[in-house]
């Protein structure tokens, strides 16, 4: 009801009264078949999250002044993937401890966002009254898997980047009892569009430097 229900009540207000709606989206409501997705890409969700998601954009769409910004691999100051790593990089590095390596899916593809990026984007769309409609937005630079990124925070972490094993996402959800909401395998979105306003995101490998040493202090 969050992902659909709510952003088709949104979106029936802002007609009626004019207001620019914007609405954040995910990457969900692709299949992945593609190795980067455009935002004129027809939506495939390969799950109820994501159908609900793309129910969410298809109301948000009938608001005449509207803003979607599709994101992936979200990461803000709440709990999220980069903390858990840096958790799990530490006590990898405690001799203490008995954990002594961890593993992450290798075989999906995508790029980090920064919530502060986002922020920026929706702000400069709506300051230079961008046109309205769908722009892609997540961190720019090269697209990597999960176990990539992992490695990249526990290199930036303590150092044992080595400490992370691949494994593919069948073999890691092989035990799985409850069930789980499956992602596409490919991820990464093309940022053509939103670049073209005059917004280039910042490389989220910078960016995930600056903000696993702002965590460690």
């Amino acid at each position: 009801k969050a992902n659909a229900q709510g952003p088709a009540l949104l979106a029936r207000v802002a007609k009626d009264h004019h207001i620019t709606l914007v609405h954040v989206s995910s990457d969900y409501v692709f299949d992945g078949i593609q190795e980067e997705h455009s935002e004129d890409e027809p939506f495939a969700p390969l799950g109820v999250y994501g159908q609900t998601k793309a129910a969410g954009d298809i109301a948000v769409g009938n608001a005449p002044e509207h803003y979607i910004l599709r994101s992936s691999w979200v990461i803000g100051e709440g709990h999220n993937f980069v903390k858990t790593m840096m958790m799990l990089s530490d006590k990898v590095a405690d001799p203490e401890d008995k954990l002594d390596q961890v593993t992450v899916v290798d075989d999906q593809y995508g790029r980090l966002t920064f919530t502060s990026d986002m922020a920026g984007a929706i702000f400069h769309l709506l300051d230079t009254h961008a046109p309205y409609g769908t722009y892609n937005l997540t961190g720019s630079g090269t697209v990597k898997s999960w176990a990539d990124i992992a490695r990249e925070v526990f290199d930036l972490t303590n150092g044992n980047g080595s400490k992370v094993k691949p494994i593919s996402t069948e073999q890691y959800f092989a035990n799985a009892t409850s069930p789980v909401s499956p992602r596409p395998t490919n991820s990464a979105l093309d940022l053509t569009k939103i670049t073209e306003t005059g917004y280039t995101p910042a490389n989220w490998e910078e960016t995930l430097k600056t903000y696993v040493e702002k965590e460690l202090g």
